[in-house]
């Protein structure tokens, strides 16, 4: 049979609309299907977008890309087997942010010695859910005894370029109720020295959400929810009031047409508030506000994804992508084919009100796939 020469305009629209684990194959495949796979330009256009959970070996991930009427597929097993920097022993695991398809992740391990204390390490590591390189960035130690560290809270975000990408760590320390906050610089490698914030409130939550250059945390203050805002390029924290009513197992940051917004539980269904101006309190404005037709099941918003759309679940383990655009959703059922249904049963029927351990397991985040090396992220 003669061979078939295929042009490389089809060849990109065919392949702009598979999936991560074909391309992984095609690209080995010959040098120039390599060649095109690689390609900046190819991968920008593709833009295929997915949404991480943090479920231990293998990572689950929801692919938008799947029509509504195809649910055979629409969830996908990312194993991390070939990653030397994610280890066999996980205690817990945080998605704390995304950039350029790289996900920052905390992993929590027991250490190699047996230690008589309760005693953990913390690697942050950059992770690329499409090829599974990874890379060790930071490694801490835990004491509750000695050091007095109860948990970490952490952020991920850039300055006023991408170049400038920053990792920020809460320690909140047992002895003085408060934390003890710095920064990890990705263009050094080093921390920067510890500061101290008043011992007046309490995070809501592990990670933060970064939007146009500011990280943004719930906090808990004098019975009241806020959001504290840092401006990652000029270090400088700011307290944003939050004046609509919140119910704290359904509160969820995001951000919907580049503006900060929150997700929360209405008498009818769900509220979107989003706030106009950047750290501005007064310009809160509710935005959506919806509700499914899905009876018997108490659903929770877990991801604000691009688009406008809103992922959420229940404790059945149903998931549902709401589109507030189109004032639809889509119900994803694929779950039931992988072996995590035990798993998250007993996660989200044990949902506690109170601190961030509600949210730890359950915090999913959207990327972009793409081809860059968790190393290009760090420069020396």
């Amino acid at each position: 049979m003669a061979n078939v020469h295929i042009g490389d305009d089809v060849l990109r629209n065919i392949l702009a609309r598979l999936p991560g684990k074909p391309l992984l194959r095609f690209r080995c495949a010959s040098k120039h299907w390599n060649r095109v796979i690689s390609d900046l330009y190819f991968m920008k256009s593709r833009s295929r977008r997915m949404v991480l959970f943090p479920l231990l070996k293998p990572f689950v991930a929801i692919d938008e890309n799947v029509p509504a009427e195809d649910k055979t597929h629409s969830m996908v097993r990312i194993p991390y087997s070939s990653s030397e920097h994610l280890p066999e022993l996980v205690s817990e695991l945080t998605i704390v942010g995304t950039f350029s398809g790289i996900v920052l992740l905390a992993v929590w391990r027991p250490p190699a010695i047996p230690c008589p204390f309760r005693f953990l390490m913390c690697d942050l590591i950059l992770y690329n859910p499409l090829t599974r390189a990874s890379k060790v960035v930071a490694v801490m130690k835990q004491h509750s005894f000695i050091d007095h560290f109860l948990s970490y809270v952490f952020g991920f975000g850039h300055g006023e370029t991408p170049h400038d990408l920053k990792i920020v760590r809460f320690a909140y320390m047992c002895r003085t109720s408060c934390y003890r906050w710095n920064v990890f610089d990705l263009k050094t490698s080093s921390w920067s020295t510890p500061q101290f914030t008043e011992p007046d409130f309490y995070f809501w939550g592990d990670a933060g959400v970064f939007l146009n250059g500011f990280l943004y945390w719930v906090t808990l203050r004098q019975r009241r929810f806020n959001i504290l805002a840092l401006n990652v390029k000029e270090m400088g924290f700011s307290m944003i009031k939050l004046f609509h009513g919140v119910d704290p197992e359904m509160l969820l940051l995001g951000s919907i047409g580049g503006c900060l917004c929150t997700i929360n539980k209405s008498t009818t269904g769900f509220d979107v508030w989003l706030m106009k101006e950047q750290c501005d309190e007064n310009s809160w404005t509710k935005a959506h506000s919806f509700k499914f037709g899905l009876e018997g099941n108490r659903f929770y918003p877990i991801c604000v994804l691009g688009n406008g759309k809103i992922l959420m679940t229940c404790s059945s383990i149903q998931f549902v992508i709401y589109d507030t655009s189109k004032d639809s959703y889509k119900t994803l059922n694929a779950l039931e084919t992988l072996d995590h249904i035990d798993r998250l049963s007993k996660i989200f029927n044990s949902r506690s009100v109170g601190g961030s351990s509600q949210f730890k397991v359950v915090r999913s985040i959207e990327y972009v796939e793409s081809w860059v090396s968790p190393s290009e992220m760090c420069y020396i």
